[in-house]
């Protein structure tokens, strides 16, 4: 069973680009606020932190604007959506039996490595 609709196609594309161009204002403030730990930014530029943010919400806005006026980009996104609408999700039991297989691996393989690395310790402390 497919979550996604191919009806929802335009909600999702947008709220997918909106995400990715709020996720380039936070890295690019988060860059440039690391920058002006590193070079001492903030005594030597006035308001440094407002401009920061003003700099970081343009690059988002930039990158929204870039992405929904380019033809490619808006092609691949309805490419990729229509590609999503075939995918059929697994259910909740399969979900939670895989799961459940995983973590019981996991402990299997932790168990496997602390033996051998407890091992490898009682060698090296005869040794030494």
């Amino acid at each position: 069973m497919s979550i996604l609709k191919t009806d929802d196609e335009k909600k999702w594309i947008n709220a997918f680009v909106i995400s990715c161009a709020v996720i380039v204002g936070y890295v690019s403030i988060r860059f440039i606020l690391q920058m002006g730990d590193w070079f001492d930014l903030e005594s030597k530029i006035p308001y440094f932190v407002n401009s920061t943010h003003a700099t970081g919400v343009i690059l988002g806005i930039a990158f929204l604007v870039f992405i929904k006026t380019n033809q490619k980009s808006a092609q691949y996104f309805s490419e990729v959506y229509s590609e999503l609408v075939k995918v059929i999700w697994p259910d909740k039991d399969s979900i939670f039996k895989l799961t459940i297989g995983i973590l019981v691996a996991l402990v299997v393989v932790s168990g496997i490595l602390i033996l051998v690395d407890y091992i490898f310790n009682f060698i090296l402390n005869l040794i030494y």
